[in-house]
């Protein structure tokens, strides 16, 4: 996903995740960050696979006016 392609989680023994943020977080509209804190807010396990998947068509192509999340971003 792209940006975001450094992005790392994984999961404590209990559970808990952790997640290393690429730079770009802190100057793109939309990261791979967007696409997952909401499930990692509601407590929501991301598999491997489910990762994989936000590879296709996980462009954000920068429009001038975002849409996010009603767009191609992460689907």
């Amino acid at each position: 996903v792209l940006p975001g392609a450094m992005f790392l989680l994984a999961y404590t023994e209990d559970g808990r995740p952790v997640m290393g943020l690429p730079g770009c977080v802190m100057y793109a509209k939309r990261t791979i960050f967007d696409l997952v804190l909401p499930s990692v807010m509601a407590d929501v396990p991301i598999s491997a696979e489910q990762l994989t998947n936000y590879g296709e068509g996980g462009l954000c192509l920068g429009c001038d006016r975002c849409t996010f999340p009603n767009c191609g971003f992460g689907k």
